[in-house]
């Protein structure tokens, strides 16, 4: 049998596979470690539950913090 790295056709079919196995799966755990990396707080041993509340803080810590800038600038008429 042929190595995958020596045909072509046979390494398109081998990534086919993996790409089958839990599309599901990686594609949520590549989310989440995405949204991981967003938040300034959220450690690597993280779970979901907690990243979600994490971010669910951290958008009203920003929105608070809009609020502030909104309110100051109207203030000093910037």
């Amino acid at each position: 049998m042929r190595s995958a790295k020596r045909c072509p056709r046979l390494r398109r079919k081998v990534l086919v596979m993996r790409r089958r196995e839990s599309p599901v799966t990686t594609s949520t755990g590549r989310q989440l470690r995405r949204l991981q990396r967003m938040l300034p707080t959220a450690g690597s041993e993280t779970n979901a539950d907690t990243l979600f509340q994490r971010t669910a803080d951290y958008i009203f810590l920003l929105q608070a913090k809009l609020s502030l800038l909104h309110t100051l600038s109207a203030l000093y008429g910037i």
